[in-house]
């Protein structure tokens, strides 16, 4: 193949692609991401009570279903937390392997995630850029980017959710526990964060 038909080919080739850029069919909707937002809250366990004190960056991803509504994708990243004492966090779960008491000042690592739909209201995507501490807590996020807006389950009716916590030795009984959605919806407690 010559200089010049490989020349007219690759320009062909780049109008082609763009052509297909902006086509319709090429031009999906596109989520949205924003974060990290630094944060940190209070951690209930499966009593109730709030078992440690979380640090960690949220994300939220936004999807629009092109039907009035939103589905977010909110991630908890770079989770550490700081155990108070009391009650371990899978001290009242069903499932027999756990333990009963935490001291206080234990330290471990969390990961964790969200998914819920917004219905109503409008999409503001500059909310967050206008009002940043809002965004570092979940209600505030939907307050600010969609205002108006009610925070959901979706056509099915379930939120779900996942989170994860480590914990080295530190003379602890149990180092693992996790809280994560089952079919329903509803917490589903594994493991335990305890010393007894």
């Amino acid at each position: 193949m010559s200089r010049k038909q490989i020349c007219v080919a690759a320009s062909i080739l780049f109008i082609s692609s763009l052509l297909l850029a902006t086509s319709p069919v090429a031009a999906g909707p596109e989520d949205q991401h924003f974060g990290p937002f630094a944060s940190t809250s209070p951690d209930n366990g499966s009593c109730g009570n709030a078992w440690a004190i979380d640090t960690f960056d949220r994300f939220f991803d936004v999807h629009n279903n092109r039907d009035g509504s939103f589905d977010v994708k909110e991630q908890f990243k770079n989770g550490s937390f700081v155990t108070n004492a009391g009650a371990s966090p899978g001290a009242c779960e069903s499932d027999p392997r756990h333990g009963t008491t935490l001291i206080a000042g234990v330290n471990g690592t969390f990961t964790g995630y969200l998914d819920f739909t917004v219905t109503g209201g409008t999409f503001n995507p500059s909310g967050c850029s206008t009002t940043p501490a809002a965004c570092t807590t979940t209600a505030g996020f939907v307050a600010v980017t969609f205002p108006g807006g009610t925070q959901g389950c979706g056509s099915t009716g379930v939120c779900k959710f996942g989170f994860e916590y480590a914990a080295g030795d530190q003379g602890l009984a149990y180092h693992h526990w996790a809280d994560v959605s089952d079919k329903t919806g509803a917490d589903l407690f594994r493991g335990d964060i305890a010393n007894f």
